[in-house]
């Protein structure tokens, strides 16, 4: 990478990592506390966890458009400023309604798909896997702290200081996104062919890209409204303790993440095929959370699997589809892809959440079996996994 790539990448990193961290936050310990806050049920408390997934689905295509002719730097600020009001009103909610209303209002900053498109646009086609390599591992870094951060802010703060931070870092990200991010002139433009977008978004290659993300997420929200109740109920670890589970797995899964990286790299863009076995990993990992292990250490090595799929599919994703997206439509391309993220998020949650009555097993074996069928239907959809030309209308990157 040149001087200029370098430069950018931790910049966004930084600024995508300061509101990760915030957002993550509340996932690992929000079930245990959700029981203490006036009129929260079991499917309030998934849907307070997944809600800003439903605003972030809805406002991802129009922040990532809008951002195609305003220009990246002006949306992703004005998404900062929402999130940061949703999560004062969070702090603030006096029962688990008002709580809703502040995560709706936090999903309102959609900025994923305009900071994806960001950091495309300060990259060379060469170098754009190392960039987002870079941000990926910003977000990965966030969210291994917050796993492990949360349930101790949580048992020192509660979920209210939870929500006060949250805000607090979105304003340091604000600040950082006009002291350091800079954006390339030129890169929005103010004329459109509605076809040759459509044409974009609707490839198969991309549909499946959003599928699975869809699935990433509706399974990575749907265990964390269940597992922290698990480590309570049936291990008996104290909340401020999950970090106990949560350290571990996550730095032992980079034994997973990093050489399936290295090697989807070097298998001459076989992505598809490495984005197969990632889901179908993923959906043994969630069987295996099924049978809620016996011993701590098989919940563990159950945890392992699970958090290096995930991370691997998370990082690898995003950069697949930057490479498929013309440059010209492609924050629009991206904002789909993040419309069916935070979609997933919504759905998981609200699943889970309604889904508990009936055991968490049905939870974890039904998100499972979605898991391996996706994986399955990559076959189907994208053959074995030989490269995929260019989007016909990109632009020269």
């Amino acid at each position: 990478m040149n001087s200029i790539e370098r430069k950018a990448a931790f910049s966004i990193a930084l600024l995508v990592a300061l509101r990760m961290y915030g957002l993550f936050l509340i996932i690992p310990v929000f079930s245990i506390y959700a029981r203490q806050i006036p009129g929260a049920t079991d499917f309030l408390v998934g849907i307070a966890i997944g809600v800003y997934g439903l605003t972030q689905a809805g406002l991802q295509i129009p922040m990532g458009f809008l951002s195609d002719v305003i220009g990246r730097r002006k949306v992703i600020a004005i998404g900062l400023l929402i999130f940061i009001i949703g999560s004062v009103i969070a702090a603030l909610a006096s029962d688990i309604w008002w709580i809703i209303i502040g995560r709706a209002i936090q999903g309102s900053g959609a900025i994923a798909s305009t900071g994806m498109a960001l950091i495309a646009d300060v990259s060379r086609a060469e170098q754009r896997s190392k960039v987002m390599g870079i941000v990926g591992a910003s977000i990965g870094l966030a969210f291994m702290l917050s796993f492990i951060t949360g349930p101790i802010l949580a048992a020192w703060f509660g979920v209210k200081g939870l929500f006060w931070i949250t805000a607090g870092l979105a304003g340091i990200a604000l600040l950082q996104l006009f002291v350091f991010v800079e954006e390339p002139e030129k890169t929005h433009n103010q004329s459109f062919k509605f076809s040759e977008w459509l044409q974009t978004i609707q490839r198969k290659e991309l549909l499946f890209l959003d599928m699975a993300v869809f699935l990433l997420h509706a399974s990575l929200t749907a265990i964390f409204v269940i597992l922290p109740i698990m480590l309570v109920d049936f291990y008996q670890l104290e909340t401020q303790s999950h970090w106990r589970l949560y350290l571990p797995a996550l730095l032992l899964s980079l034994l997973i993440m990093v050489p399936m990286i290295i090697l989807q790299e070097k298998g001459s863009g076989r992505h598809t095929v490495f984005i197969a076995m990632g889901l179908a990993g993923l959906g043994v990992s969630t069987v295996l959370l099924g049978v809620i292990p016996a011993h701590f250490l098989m919940l563990l090595a159950t945890m392992i699997l699970y958090f290096g799929f995930f991370n691997f599919l998370e990082a690898s994703m995003p950069s697949f589809l930057s490479k498929l997206a013309g440059t010209k439509y492609r924050g629009a391309a991206m904002g789909v892809f993040s419309s069916s993220q935070f979609l997933g998020a919504f759905a998981g949650g609200a699943y889970s959440g309604w889904a508990m009555g009936y055991g968490f097993d049905m939870v974890f074996m039904s998100i499972a079996v979605c898991l391996v069928l996706c994986a399955l239907l990559s076959y189907f959809l994208l053959g074995t996994g030989a490269p995929i030309p260019q989007q016909k209308v990109s632009e020269k990157d």
